[in-house]
């Protein structure tokens, strides 16, 4: 069984929802940050860490994290150079993830299996990414590097914002109910989460959001916890925070927070448009499930479960488009006929729409202010995000 996040499930995770989720967003963000920083690297070069590889592929076959992103950085093998680094304490997982690692060496890609923690391998991947962009993937089962390592790695030589150097982290949703649950019978003693995060701020943190909850319910302390966690990371090593919450089922608690860090503005867009295709990707394989479990059932044709869910997707894509088309005209409003560029502000136009809105979103939002007359697109841009947008005349 592949090791990594499993949320508490056994069996081959590529069959979950929020498996489907992680690795949507895995892959198409690791291939925008490879093209992206690759291209203005030294020998466009770039380093890749999964700390918690697992064994690489699920026994059914199908590819799991690991081998997830050995095929995003093949696609690109042709136009940049990527040395990745792949990480299982568990012996016995090690032995199968070295395997599935050697069938990427011995086609050229600059891969290695590393066994032992992943703690034990941060200085030699620091080391081999002196100079070019760094991508971290850590994607525990509990609680994962130490908030006081993790800061010690992102800051230090890895401290400027070139070259790159981006996270992206499973902060366990299920460990932060557990420990709050502990805690609350008078189980102090909570070393690990203590470590985890950095200090003992989670306690009163976890406190003061099961007072306001209501009774039973340990979804808003995991937000919560998650939440300062993300803050706190990113203003010890000055960098944007993101945490974004993964669930198995509509109506549930999530099982965990991807947390991204990144010091850079493209990094948050990109960011945005993988979480906002990663729903639609996650709605869409919840209809798939459900309509496979009618067919089994005899059921099929009387209701489709996928229609359902493409209607959801419809419904947040009608609100995520007006929610960004207002942001657009306070921003155009406030920078006038300076304008500004969309990618310089990813958190603003997001908004509260990031995780559901995409860069097309984005993008058909200014167009239709500029065919009503609200908006003026100066820059078409290379790229969507790199539209240049402004004020249009008070005569228009």
């Amino acid at each position: 069984m592949a090791t990594g996040t499993k949320g508490g499930l056994l069996g081959d995770g590529d069959q979950h929802a929020q498996s489907v989720f992680k690795h949507h967003v895995l892959q198409a963000y690791l291939r925008m940050f490879v093209a992206m920083t690759g291209s203005t690297a030294r020998d466009k070069r770039v380093v890749v860490l999964d700390g918690f590889a697992g064994r690489g592929r699920y026994d059914s076959g199908q590819p799991a994290s690991a081998e997830l992103i050995l095929q995003t950085i093949a696609e690109l093998k042709t136009s940049r150079k990527v040395t990745s680094f792949f990480v299982e304490k568990n012996r016995a997982d090690h032995q199968v993830l070295a395997g599935v690692i050697a069938e990427y060496a011995a086609v050229g890609m600059d891969a290695s299996a590393l066994p032992g923690k992943v703690e034990e391998h941060l200085e030699q991947v620091v080391t081999a990414a002196a100079g070019v962009p760094l991508f971290l993937f850590l994607d525990p089962c509990g609680a994962g590097v130490s908030f006081e390592r993790l800061k010690g790695l992102l800051t230090g030589p890895r401290q400027p914002h070139k070259p790159q150097t981006e996270v992206l982290l499973n902060f366990s949703a299920d460990l932060s109910r557990r420990i709050a649950g502990a805690l609350e019978r008078g189980r102090t003693d909570q070393q690990a989460m203590d470590t985890a995060c950095g200090g003992v701020w989670w306690r009163e943190v976890a406190e003061q959001a099961r007072r306001k909850a209501p009774t039973g319910n340990f979804e808003p302390v995991v937000h919560a916890i998650a939440a300062e966690y993300a803050r706190r990371v990113g203003a010890a090593c000055r960098m944007n925070a993101v945490p974004i919450p993964v669930y198995r089922e509509i109506g549930h608690q999530p099982i965990y927070h991807l947390v991204f860090f990144t010091r850079s503005p493209f990094g948050l867009w990109v960011f945005g448009d993988a979480v906002g295709q990663a729903r639609q990707a996650w709605f869409r394989h919840l209809g798939q499930q459900r309509d496979t479990k009618l067919a089994m059932q005899g059921l099929a044709g009387l209701w489709s479960y996928g229609d359902d869910m493409q209607q959801q997707i419809d419904r947040e894509a009608k609100w995520a488009m007006a929610h960004v088309m207002d942001n657009l005209r306070r921003e155009v409003s406030q920078s006038g006929r300076a304008g500004f560029q969309l990618v310089d502000r990813p958190r603003q136009l997001f908004g509260s729409a990031y995780g559901i809105a995409t860069e097309q979103t984005i993008t058909r939002a200014a167009r239709t202010l500029e065919a009503a007359g609200e908006v003026e697109i100066v820059a078409p841009g290379h790229r969507p995000r790199q539209m240049r947008i402004r004020k249009p005349h008070s005569g228009r």
